[in-house]
């Protein structure tokens, strides 16, 4: 099967929020970073770049293709301090693991999306095709044939 993902990144300019999300109501609780948790909201994410993209991918129903709407999560990562004091290339050895409200947990590289390296554009999207989700945030991977990896109402995120 011929695989089609075509893939836009831009940056919003127009000084719109980065997130439609209810900020009390969504949250991820971000792990392994420093000494106490991190609290991702709309409101702590929104001095982030916007990023756009257009994907699709592969589910059990067939292709699914969407215009989403997010930050890169490299970016929420360097913004909140991720790899401050680690040594030349050190960041590689980490992982990630994404945790959704159902239990479902996905685990990535740093690796993968390091800009360096793999440089994936994984985002940490609030909307599809200009609707906000219903469950809060959606990790998006663009380039993966299937859908797996697309985690839906992330609720944490652990870095190991």
């Amino acid at each position: 099967m011929l695989r089609v993902v075509t893939l836009f990144v831009g940056f919003i300019l127009c000084g719109l929020p980065a997130f439609a999300l209810d900020p009390g109501k969504f949250t991820i609780e971000l792990l392994g970073i420093g000494q106490n948790p991190i609290t991702l909201t709309p409101d702590t994410l929104k001095s982030l770049p916007v990023v756009e993209m257009d994907v699709t991918f592969q589910t059990s129903k067939g292709p699914s293709s969407g215009h989403y709407k997010g930050v890169l999560f490299w970016d929420v990562l360097k913004a909140n301090g991720a790899f401050e004091g680690v040594e030349h290339n050190q960041e590689l050895k980490k992982v990630f693991v994404v945790k959704a409200s159902d239990d479902y947990q996905i685990a990535f590289s740093v690796g993968e999306i390091h800009p360096d390296f793999g440089n994936t554009p994984m985002m940490l999207a609030d909307q599809v095709d200009g609707k906000t989700f219903e469950g809060g945030y959606r990790i998006i991977m663009p380039g993966d044939t299937r859908g797996a990896r697309n985690v839906r109402d992330v609720v944490g995120i652990e870095m190991r």
